[in-house]
């Protein structure tokens, strides 16, 4: 079973922001030198780099939707992306000191000349939708690279079975409209859309469309939730296991299962999907005692962008930091000079910036040189300010503060439990040294005592 992830995850908001500032200085983009010699103006979205596009125009859906068309700086220029690509808005929502990074995907044919199309639903709380949907004709949205999702291969599968919710339609005709347009790829595809009420059937009259055009390769169910009409000619319901086990009714050999919705349905759908597989398996081969494992199915582990673990740990850099705590302990002993931490900062810098760049799509070696850079300029950086603070801090002059703390005029000043037992051991020496003075000079006095009395009664005069 493939799972399409719709949205990035919410890790990406801290380390996006960070990672496409670092990026920022891949400003120059990569290009095969087939543009440079032809007339044909370069791709808007090839590489790394930010793209600034204009609005065009907006077209309300209903009550939270809206379709903005972006131009092209050439109006012959074409995207240049893939099917199952998405692209990373960045917007600068009011009251946000940080900008806001999200992926919409396109709804408009991909070589389509000179413009581009996206589909936006504004959630309450939804920063990046909010901020789109007040954008008017004319003004501009920076664009950062985009996103390459799972690699569509024409005729791979006999049957796809694509299941979408709320606006993860979006992604899902994308991938529809790559297969129907072409016209060596014979997959039967099969959607399931399920909505909360009538007016959430975003794109309803394209697929409407696309299944009078292409009749004997693509369906559709179309399942309501809470519908706002009594006598409603959609199915009523959530996607549900009835409706998934009447849905795959061809054998399951080579098919493929896509989802895209809300987190809490493609939970959901996850289980459910692989219930009615294994259960229609189970009923193609009747002949075999035990149930197949959804291993036995194909694609089990791809998905259509990145996977959420894979992305987020890869932006967390984790792999720079372990490969260079472990190149300094391991080759230099821990005991490595500030050059020699700048080169294994550049070198670890690189190779993980390579592996970030390539799970993005991009292409490994750039990832791989800019990285290494920012790495080995943030260690020098480092270098420099510490050398500075060392210095400083080998002055004969000590801060006023310390000074103050140091003085004997200071009667409140803090001690620790060590000076106190030295303080108290001093003053027992002391009383002990002063008791021992007194003892002494009773030990006198008792014997002159004593030799006064002895002489008196001896002396007959005394007497």
């Amino acid at each position: 079973m493939t799972i399409i992830q719709r949205t990035i995850p919410k890790a990406i908001k801290v380390a996006g922001v960070a990672g496409f500032a670092g990026l920022g200085i891949y400003c120059t983009k990569q290009f095969s030198t087939a543009f440079a010699e032809s007339n044909e103006p370069k791709p808007v979205f090839s590489g790394l780099g930010f793209t600034t596009l204009r609005l065009q125009s907006t077209k309300t859906v209903n009550h939270n939707t809206k379709r903005l068309v972006f131009e092209y700086p050439n109006e012959s220029a074409r995207s240049g992306l893939t099917l199952t690509s998405a692209l990373l808005a960045i917007t600068h929502p009011e009251g946000s000191w940080l900008p806001t990074i999200r992926p919409y995907t396109p709804i408009s044919d991909l070589d389509e000349p000179g413009r581009i199309e996206l589909m936006v639903k504004q959630y309450p709380d939804g920063k990046a939708s909010g901020y789109l949907h007040s954008l008017k004709p004319g003004d501009s949205l920076r664009f950062a690279t985009s996103l390459k999702g799972y690699q569509w291969k024409q005729n791979e599968f006999s049957h796809a079975y694509l299941l979408a919710g709320g606006a993860g339609i979006t992604p899902i005709y994308q991938l529809i409209k790559g297969i129907l347009k072409n016209p060596q790829d014979r997959t039967k595809l099969t959607l399931v859309f399920g909505v909360n009420s009538e007016e959430d059937l975003l794109l309803k009259e394209e697929l409407d469309r696309y299944a009078t055009e292409f009749p004997e390769r693509f369906n559709y169910i179309y399942t309501v939730s809470r519908p706002k009409e009594e006598n409603s000619s959609y199915r009523t319901g959530y996607i549900d296991e009835e409706l998934l086990r009447s849905t795959f009714r061809e054998s399951t050999q080579n098919t493929k299962v896509f989802i895209c919705g809300p987190p809490a349905m493609e939970d959901s759908l996850r289980y459910l999907t692989c219930e009615s597989l294994v259960y229609r398996y189970a009923s193609d081969l009747k002949s075999q005692t035990t149930v197949p494992g959804t291993a036995k199915m194909s694609g089990q582990t791809k998905s259509l962008y990145p996977e959420p673990n894979v992305l987020t740990s890869s932006l967390k850099v984790g792999a720079v930091t372990g490969l260079r705590s472990n190149i300094l302990k391991l080759h230099y002993e821990d005991k490595a000079t500030p050059k020699q931490r700048a080169y294994v900062s550049a070198l670890s810098g690189g190779v993980a910036g390579g592996a970030v760049t390539r799970l993005m799509g991009g292409r490994l070696v750039p990832g791989l040189v800019v990285f290494s850079l920012l790495g080995y300029v943030g260690q020098s950086s480092y270098n420099a300010i510490d050398t500075w603070q060392m210095e400083n801090a080998n002055t004969t002059s000590k801060p006023f503060l310390q000074r103050m703390a140091d003085s004997k005029w200071i009667p409140l000043k803090s001690l620790s439990d060590d000076d106190y037992r030295g303080i108290l051991n001093e003053k027992v020496l002391s009383i002990e040294a002063e008791i021992a003075l007194i003892d002494d000079k009773i030990g006198e006095l008792e014997k002159l005592k004593t030799s006064g009395l002895e002489s008196g009664n001896s002396d007959p005069a005394a007497k």
